[in-house]
């Protein structure tokens, strides 16, 4: 790779010198962008991706967590979470957690919508990660949940390359 790189470096300073202009050299450099996949959210909550199906697997409270912003396209504060709660409490009790106790799972939703608590950070990044195994990292940045510090946070994926499964809307 570093080789790679070297002669990449040789050949634009040929280039310079051969009177290339800076936009010309940078065209080059321009990668056409692929088309990004489509997302499916399947009636018991599975996350399939492109032609293939991809699963992206994460816990439930992450996924839960995940289709909370799917379903809000304009983003949430971290601090407004709180004003979520019950509809990610009602996304995350309808995936049919028979394992575990419902006391640890009204704590999970607590502390997920808490936003003095970094258990939302730690989501998000368990969220992040869950996609960056099935795609490249260019790609996986319109599937995961960003958005600067303080700010609005959300999925940059177009909502028309989303289906839910379901017929209903998605949960709310």
């Amino acid at each position: 790779m570093d080789n790679i790189k070297r002669e990449i470096k040789r050949l634009v300073m040929m280039l310079r010198e051969k009177g290339a202009s800076e936009k010309e050299i940078r065209e080059l450099f321009e990668v056409e962008q692929r088309p990004l996949s489509r997302l499916l959210v399947t009636k018991d909550y599975r996350l399939l991706v492109g032609d293939d199906r991809l699963e992206v697997k994460m816990r439930p409270i992450c996924k839960a967590v995940y289709l909370l912003f799917l379903n809000h396209p304009e983003g949430i504060r971290f601090k407004d979470l709180p004003d979520y709660r019950e509809e990610l409490g009602k996304t995350y009790r309808s995936m049919k957690l028979s394992t575990q106790a419902r006391k640890k799972v009204e704590q999970s939703i607590i502390n997920a919508t808490d936003p003095i608590n970094h258990s939302i950070n730690e989501k998000c990044a368990r969220i992040k990660e869950a996609f960056l195994k099935v795609m490249d990292a260019e790609t996986a940045t319109h599937y995961y949940i960003y958005g600067e510090r303080g700010e609005v946070k959300r999925i940059g994926l177009s909502r028309e390359l989303v289906t839910w499964e379901q017929k209903e809307s998605p949960p709310e």
